[in-house]
């Protein structure tokens, strides 16, 4: 930790060391983390132990209202990259086959292959997981060792921490009768220690950011380098991931930029920003601190910076097929409201889980149990009723998104209102989510279901004896 706290002090103070490489094009670094909500110390988490991304938060501006345009990785990265809704892309499904992988609209290009055309390095560790064909590699260098100081470089680095499956913190282990759980999960063991294990992960990133920060440091490139911190979607659990409420969308994001770039409109140190932002924010802006005038297609506002626009005041994010499940739902958001609509309801939560998810989620077989045996209470039993056409929730008073007022009388304007700026939004972006998907693209995801109803059957089936058996032990059976 004194290490970290070190490199960051000297990043805020030194620039004499700094090569001959023009300020006006600093370096950027994007560090990315996995299926990960706002679960850490910096905002508010007191059970988490982040110190090194609290530091580096605490050291720049850290935006509290931050999200994806999906709740799921591909098409929240594929968004990301470009700067676009994935549904305007055409790029939306989670996941194609690679002969179905649609092409990018003519023009179109990833951020990466826009700062390597205005002389930037370019370096990928990790996933891309783009849900568009790319008839080359998407950046020139998968080493760190491969850069140099003659030019600036766009890095991204992206952490498996917090995806699953969960690996066991030895040096700080947790405590799951320590943890409060959202009231939609039912107070069993088998979903404490599930979310104690996500949380002993979220541990385990902050260990490797710092490693990767020491990574950058040790070889002299956190010199005029800005630092991005965030994750794809939000946290892996019923509820969160693969949907639109804000534990599947809303994400941690702060910037980190050393005082010698002194260019940073709207950027204050060591601050906290209420603004609304969309992940397809981060390219533009990216851009626009590298000097580098977004695309005019890019739908993603520059929010610091020279180039700043003006600010948003709604949020929208879209869930479509993922494996066999064709979600078809679309959700505007704003401080105080969201508003979500279902376009294909009638089924719950719980049934639109996937096949892996059914293997990987002890929390998915403690909800399908306590059900079938008439355990749960009213705000569980959310989980597993039947979704209706029209969501809305005061997130003031609800944020966990428990109370739907889209139906009460007193709402009505309300509701009328956000489903009216959805509606203009989705013809705005020309959603091709309400185009009929080919013949092979539908064939493809039932494919997809089928083959992984075997691939995990026997996984699923393990979890859920287990699942079942600690019930038991519980007593809750």
């Amino acid at each position: 930790m004194v290490r970290f706290l070190l490199i960051i002090g000297a990043m805020i103070t030194i620039y004499s060391a700094v090569s001959s490489q023009n300020v006006s094009q600093p370096n950027i670094l994007w560090i990315i983390a996995e299926d990960m909500s706002q679960d850490l110390g910096c905002y508010g988490n007191n059970i988490v132990k982040t110190p090194n991304i609290d530091q580096l938060a605490n050291s720049g501006m850290r935006f509290t209202n931050m999200f994806t345009t999906a709740g799921v990785c591909a098409p929240s990265r594929t968004a990301i990259a470009t700067g676009m809704y994935q549904t305007t892309l055409g790029a939306m499904h989670m996941s194609y086959s690679e002969e179905l992988k649609p092409d990018l609209p003519g023009g179109v290009r990833t951020i990466e292959d826009i700062l390597e055309e205005n002389g930037y390095q370019t370096l990928g560790m990790g996933k891309d997981h783009y849900l568009f064909s790319n008839d080359k590699s998407s950046f020139q260098y998968k080493d760190i060792d491969d850069l140099n100081g003659e030019k600036p470089f766009f890095a991204k680095v992206n952490s498996h921490y917090t995806h699953r499956d969960f690996d066991n913190d030895s040096v700080f282990p947790l405590d799951d009768r320590d943890l409060i759980l959202p009231p939609y999960y039912p107070d069993v063991q088998s979903i404490r220690e599930d979310w104690a294990a996500y949380y002993e992960n979220v541990q385990l990133l902050d260990r490797e950011v710092k490693e990767i920060l020491d990574e950058f440091e040790a070889k002299g490139l956190l010199k005029n380098t800005i630092i991005f911190f965030f994750s794809d979607h939000g946290r892996p659990f019923l509820k969160g991931k693969y949907w639109t409420y804000d534990s599947g969308v809303r994400i941690p994001f702060s910037v980190y930029i050393p005082e010698e770039i002194n260019f940073t409109q709207g950027y204050k140190q060591h601050s906290v920003s209420e603004q609304m932002l969309s992940a397809i924010d981060i390219s533009a802006t990216t851009l626009a601190l590298a000097g580098v005038k977004k695309p005019d297609y890019m739908q993603g506002k520059v929010f610091l910076g020279s180039q700043i626009e003006a600010k948003r005041d709604y949020i929208f994010s879209s869930i479509d097929r993922i494996s066999g499940t064709n979600f078809k739902t679309r959700a505007v958001r704003t401080k105080k409201y969201k508003y979500i609509k279902n376009f294909n309801n009638g089924r719950s939560i719980l049934e639109c889980t996937t096949e892996y998810a059914k293997a990987k989620y002890p929390g998915y077989h403690a909800v399908s149990i306590l059900d079938h045996f008439n355990k749960l209470n009213g705000v569980e039993k959310s989980l597993v009723n039947p979704l209706p056409a029209e969501e809305l929730y005061d997130l003031e008073n609800d944020p966990h998104e428990t109370v739907n007022l889209a139906y009460e009388e007193e709402f009505q304007v309300i509701r009328e209102r956000l489903q009216t700026i959805l509606t203009d939004w989705i013809g705005k972006i020309e959603d091709k989510g309400f185009e009929e998907d080919s013949l092979p693209v539908q064939k493809h995801f039932i494919d997809v279901r089928q083959n992984n109803k075997y691939r995990y059957a026997g996984e699923r089936l393990r979890l859920y004896q287990k699942v079942k058996d600690d019930l038991k032990k519980e007593g809750k059976l």
